[in-house]
């Protein structure tokens, strides 16, 4: 059978799948037909959707794509980003974090420094999640981009370009709601098709030597600037600076819990998201690490990004081979819909509404949001290009955090934790971490300062932004607040442990039992 038949055979799988997602979207339209439901979807759907949805938004581009290349470039040490970078802050998340955000009774993450502080930093905190969610779904674009020109020799603007358009019919049709019952079918999909491809992998993705690129700790220095990681850098950058400040105040996965309709069905999302996310590791780093050693020409030749797909066109027959790119294209559709419809939300609620036009009827935010939505999609497409500046997604998405997302979560766990800070100490803090940032960056560029790995380089400048950030917003915002939410509540944490079901003590136990026995496996 030749090659030429077999992607042909491979691609007509795609449409198939694309017409499903449309449909989903027609079916859910008629529940969109307010600002609120077509935007957030707030307290309306059951548990198990949104755990699905909660880890669909999480496993897209920066999953599939990005961490399969983090695992052909960097080796074993990929598992960090579950062990490390997202069990123990999805854990807090749910016994701490979420329960003053549920009682507060916000809508989005923005909302909540707005009851915090004032409206001056929500507008600076929605203005920059605006611009990194269109960053984002720039990646997702990029990603499947790659994807079917490895495959299906596809050009990288048409496979943009059509990819876009199918995202764009079915948001605009259902809203998050179609977005969020599209990731539901979107995991079942990428499940089965990276399955087989982890199976036949596994022999030579779980092949242990004396490398250090094979082990998680052996080999792994301290502090150093010569070796890709380090460990101060993965356990502080990395498990909690920046794993805290995204999987705690992340716009499209607190858009996602936010659906869920109890509070304690809320607080469960991350925990059983947890348990995902741990069987997902080895459904992307497996097929990484065995990359390393049956693509030689990975980091030559060819991006380690076409690590995946390379593996997929080399192992997988026909049938499989449809599945496969099908499913890549699920996760990297599930992650542009999420980022589009985050944008939509955070354009017209945290903005438009909030600060420009604040008297319209809700029919006006309805169409604004449809707007909101068509400019977030063509904006993606010119984003998708920044991404062949870096080696691999990944470096990409943890420079983005570094740099916005860590001095936000230092303003995200003080206003939490204590009501001395206020909104002026907020937003310098803000400003002063994010300069430290790309001044670090810059340097780091420039080479006045030595790191042996744009990752590394990355985790420390989350670090040094999250000190700056919270020691300005510290001795620059002597007063206090007393603002409360919606409903009246504190919005700080309580960090009494009576008030914590059982069921969540257990739940995160077993999580944390799980990443000690990945640890002791790949030492």
């Amino acid at each position: 059978m030749s090659t030429s038949f077999r992607v042909s055979l491979g691609i007509a799988i795609l449409p198939a799948y694309f017409a499903t997602t449309i449909f989903i979207g027609w079916l859910t339209r008629r529940r969109s037909g307010s600002a609120n439901s077509f935007l957030n979807a707030s307290r309306s759907l059951p548990l198990p959707l949104v755990t699905a949805a909660f880890l669909a938004a999480n496993c897209g581009a920066l999953e599939v794509v990005g961490m399969s290349a983090m695992a052909a470039q960097y080796g074993a040490e990929a598992f960090h980003f579950y062990c490390v970078g997202a069990i123990p802050a999805m854990i807090f998340l749910a016994i701490w974090m979420m329960p003053v955000y549920r009682r507060s009774g916000i809508r989005s993450v923005p909302e909540y420094l707005e009851y915090r502080y004032g409206a001056g930093i929500r507008l600076v905190n929605a203005c920059v999640l605006a611009v990194t969610t269109l960053l984002f779904a720039g990646i997702s674009l990029y990603a499947i981009a790659q994807v079917l020109q490895v495959v299906a020799g596809i050009g990288f603007a048409a496979s943009a370009f059509v990819t876009g358009s199918v995202v764009l019919v079915y948001v605009l049709l259902g809203g998050v709601r179609a977005t969020i019952y599209n990731q539901f079918l979107q995991l079942a999909v990428m499940i089965a098709g990276l399955l087989p491809l982890t199976i036949h992998c596994w022999k030579y993705g779980t092949m242990i030597s004396e490398e250090p690129r094979d082990h998680l700790w052996r080999g792994l220095p301290l502090v150093s600037h010569t070796t890709p990681m380090d460990a101060l850098g993965i356990v502080v950058g990395l498990g909690f600076v920046l794993s805290f400040g995204y999987w705690c105040t992340d716009f499209v996965l607190m858009q996602r819990a936010f659906a869920a309709r109890t509070d304690d069905a809320a607080r469960q999302v991350p925990l059983w998201a947890g348990f995902g996310k741990l069987g997902f590791s080895m459904l992307v780093v497996v097929p990484g690490l065995a990359a390393h050693r049956l693509l030689p020409a990975l980091g030559h030749s060819e991006r380690f990004d076409q690590a995946l797909p390379a593996l997929m066109k080399q192992s997988y027959g026909p049938a499989l081979l449809g599945l496969g790119l099908t499913a890549i294209a699920a996760s990297l559709m599930s992650a542009l819909a999420a980022n589009v419809s985050a944008f939509a939300a955070l354009w017209t609620e945290d903005i438009y509404h909030a600060h420009l036009v604040t008297r319209k009827p809700d029919h006006h935010y309805l169409i604004m949001g449809r707007a909101a939505t068509i400019a977030a999609v063509l904006v993606s497409l010119l984003t998708s290009y920044i991404n062949f500046l870096f080696s691999d997604l990944m470096e990409h998405v943890q420079m983005i955090f570094s740099v916005f997302g860590a001095p936000f979560f230092a303003i995200f766990l003080l206003g939490m934790i204590t009501r001395r800070v206020n909104e002026r100490g907020a937003i310098i803090g803000f400003l002063s971490g994010t300069a430290v940032a790309v001044l670090h960056l810059v340097a780091f560029s420039l080479g006045w300062l030595h790191y042996s790995s744009v990752m590394s380089a990355n985790f420390y400048v989350a670090m040094y932004a999250f000190g700056t950030s919270a020691f300005v917003a510290w001795i620059t915002g002597m007063g206090s607040s007393t603002a409360t939410g919606v409903n009246g509540g504190p919005l700080q944490m309580s960090f009494s442990f009576r008030a914590t079901p059982r069921l969540l003590w257990v739940l995160s136990i077993l999580l944390i039992s799980a990443c000690v026995g990945l640890n002791i496996v790949w030492r």
